[in-house]
């Protein structure tokens, strides 16, 4: 049975292992080698982790039989950080679940409208599959790919 919940201090290792070989698998090869460095950076940043112990940063986990096979965080209370599912997992609606749980998330806790993204070349077309709108063009900012988007909760 697969839950979705807040991760647990002891589930950060593996929830980044979980991003940094989706982020391989998925994404890195349209990057720089400027890109995925970064990206590996911001994953393994001990602030970050500081700012997720100290609840600053939230991140959700979807779990099947206790394996972690999704995540997604969100910073500065309404920006989707993070959006990552195993391959094995990719169009079983995992991804959907994780957005639904952090919009449900922020509406309740962070009092936001909207929630915004920065989304890779890969999941562009997911994102606006289930409502987002660009509101900039794609970009490349030290590497990484975005195109910046919103969506009204």
């Amino acid at each position: 049975m697969r839950v979705i919940r807040r991760i647990k201090e002891k589930e950060w290792g593996d929830a980044m292992q979980l991003v940094w070989r989706i982020f391989l698998d998925f994404n890195a090869e349209g990057y720089t080698s400027e890109g995925v460095y970064n990206f590996y950076q911001f994953i393994t940043d001990d602030v970050l982790y500081m700012m997720f112990k100290q609840g600053e940063y939230v991140i959700f986990g979807c779990f099947d039989d206790d394996i972690i096979r999704g995540v997604i965080s969100v910073r500065n209370k309404n920006h989707i950080s993070l959006l990552f599912v195993d391959g094995d997992f990719h169009r079983q609606g995992i991804a959907e679940r994780l957005v639904k749980e952090l919009c449900n998330y922020v509406r309740e806790e962070g009092g936001q409208f909207y929630v915004t993204v920065n989304s890779s070349p890969y999941a562009v077309e997911f994102y606006h599959k289930i409502g987002f709108k660009n509101i900039g063009k794609t970009q490349k900012s030290n590497g990484i790919i975005f195109t910046p988007m919103r969506f009204w909760l």
